[in-house]
């Protein structure tokens, strides 16, 4: 009776709840891990607790504090602090400095996407994809109520993971949480008993932050309802996580994982999307459409903030339709001779060829003009529907520009143009309409060339 008591306490004690979350082949010293550290008493904890419970320690450990010089004096003392814990368990600290002191909005993401930044470099650098962060119980169920709050289907009660698959250029790290099980109050009840020393971050307290004004202000109401409000939350998040975790991902990049795994590097990777716009919401139809694309049920659906999710070839692709929309919409008049910029990749080189002679092209980046249309308006310009290409010495067949891009296997959104007013004598690196074919009497051509990429 005393055995089975004694297994019921040990089970529910704190240090078993932070024990079953930490690998064996990481307790055993096979395996070296980046751990974060702010000097709070969640992660300071964890790394004193790691340290005990890893063998070799020294050699498997390393810690990684980031100073984004948020609270002045108090961000500096936090590193002194790290310093000083990493100096006295005799563990390899690496140091970074962020300053978003003079950031006005979007600091907490922008300090997540460093951070996150942070944890692949040191990867790629350290060989090791396990990265420990000292995420709690508190943060937990904040999470979950945030979620709820924005808009959110199931996979959004999940809240914080245990356990978390990032993918990002084909490189993936694991994130380990050890301290989810606990709570806040005895985190810090636990850096007190073992005298470890942590920092206390005062803006916590205040309710600028959506997360502070629910952690100070609408837990506490809601607790006022139901004492055990917490462990209700908790328990639904297990519940929810434990159904979605049988749906495994086949035939695709992520074949393997389970669609939680999936879906949350999909919206990592829409977070650090280049130029989306940051601030929006999900609702439950927007995860309901990164979970079909995702489950072959859709091809492509539309999320918010402008942004597309397709599936191609077994991979998952999200674009920017902003982005997509300036190409459309683009016209630039060309100087002869001169460089057309059109963007970061491609510039079109004009030139003026003196008694031509043996023109020889060798590739579809490069054209040469009658001299015809010299001293036209020459212009640069999207695609647009019902345009045509004369391919033929009969003025009156033309194929459409759509089926020329598609049987060339080019992108459409991707194609440019180069014409006059009234007619189109190039589809940039496809093919060059007929009628602008240099002529044997032409005494000069024009030359056209993409400098960069083709498009």
């Amino acid at each position: 009776f005393l055995q089975t008591l004694l297994r019921k306490m040990l089970k529910h004690s704190s240090d078993y709840l932070i024990y079953k979350r930490i690998p064996n082949n990481v307790l055993a010293g096979k395996k070296k891990i980046i751990v974060g550290c702010s000097g709070g008493s969640d992660s300071t904890l964890l790394v004193n607790i790691l340290h005990q419970k890893i063998k070799n320690a020294k050699e498997n450990i390393i810690v990684c504090h980031i100073n984004f010089k948020l609270r002045g004096i108090d961000s500096d003392n936090d590193e002194l602090m790290v310093i000083e814990s990493c100096k006295k368990l005799n563990l390899r600290l690496l140091k970074f400095e962020f300053d978003l002191s003079s950031h006005k909005s979007g600091i907490q993401e922008k300090a997540r996407n460093y951070r996150i930044q942070k944890f692949f470099d040191l990867s790629r650098k350290l060989d090791t994809s396990y990265i420990f962060l000292g995420h709690n119980q508190d943060d937990h169920i904040e999470t979950i109520l945030l979620n709820i709050t924005r808009g959110t289907n199931l996979n959004g009660l999940k809240g914080i993971r245990s356990k978390k698959i990032i993918q990002r250029n084909k490189k993936r790290i694991t994130l380990f949480r050890p301290l989810i099980d606990i709570q806040k109050k005895e985190i810090e009840k636990l850096c007190k008993e073992k005298k470890i020393k942590f920092r206390l971050d005062r803006s916590n307290k205040s309710n600028f932050y959506s997360r502070n004004l629910i952690r100070n202000k609408i837990i506490p109401e809601l607790e006022k309802i139901n004492p055990n409000i917490r462990k209700s939350i908790n328990n639904l998040s297990k519940i929810i996580d434990k159904e979605s975790s049988n749906k495994i991902l086949s035939n695709n990049e992520f074949q393997g994982m389970n669609l939680a795994e999936a879906k949350a590097i999909i919206l990592d990777r829409l977070n650090n999307l280049e130029n989306s716009e940051k601030g929006y919401f999900f609702s439950y139809d927007h995860h309901q459409m990164i979970e079909d694309v995702l489950l072959g049920k859709s091809k492509s659906e539309n999320l918010p903030g402008d942004i597309i999710l397709n599936e191609k070839d077994g991979y998952f692709i999200l674009e920017n339709l902003k982005n997509k929309r300036k190409l459309e919409d683009f016209r630039l008049k060309i100087k002869i001779p001169g460089k057309a910029r059109i963007n970061d990749q491609i510039t079109l080189v004009s030139k003026i060829i003196n008694t031509p002679s043996n023109l020889i092209i060798n590739n579809q980046n490069k054209i040469f003009i009658s001299e015809k249309f010299i001293n036209k308006n020459l212009y640069i310009r999207s695609k647009r529907d019902g345009d045509r290409l004369h391919q033929s010495k009969d003025m009156a067949f033309s194929s459409r520009v759509k089926k020329i891009i598609s049987n060339n296997k080019k992108k459409k959104e991707n194609v440019l143009l180069l014409c006059t007013e009234k007619q189109i004598l190039w589809i940039i690196g496809v093919r060059q309409s007929i009628d602008s074919y240099v002529q044997k009497k032409d005494k000069k051509v024009l030359e056209f060339s993409l400098l960069k990429n083709s498009i």
